[in-house]
């Protein structure tokens, strides 16, 4: 093989190489939590690869038949806020951690009737 064949089939091969790269998306950072209201299980999952991934492990962790996954978005904040003495409880998704946990809250308490709302489970995804 020429110099001048190996410099042109080395080239093609960068090229092949760079366009593969640059075809792999970020890592987006999805997030999920996973409850059961009725037997108070629940599950969470931040800074998976995919949405997929992270439903997953939220589901895994939360280990019931009755477990809900609520996604949260890539570099979003969320929460799950429960009641203390019935069933009721809230989830938020929103900009920053702060906010997440006290709409979280404020849903909570707009479906308690004898209880006090805390969060559970919160964090973010990058």
């Amino acid at each position: 093989m020429s110099a001048m064949r190996r410099v042109t089939v080395t080239a093609a091969a960068l090229a092949v190489a760079a366009v593969s790269f640059a075809a792999v998306p970020a890592q987006a950072g999805f997030g999920a939590i996973a409850y059961d209201q009725y037997a108070g299980k629940e599950g969470f999952s931040w800074n998976q690869p995919s949405e997929a991934e992270a439903n997953e492990l939220a589901l895994k962790q939360c280990a019931s038949q009755d477990c809900r996954v609520y996604p949260v978005s890539p570099k979003a904040c969320g929460a799950l806020a429960r009641s203390d003495k019935d069933q009721a409880w809230g989830g938020a998704e929103r900009q920053t951690l702060d906010l997440a946990k006290r709409d979280a809250v404020e849903r909570c308490k707009s479906h308690s009737q004898t209880g006090t709302c805390a969060v559970h489970v919160s964090g973010c995804n990058k």
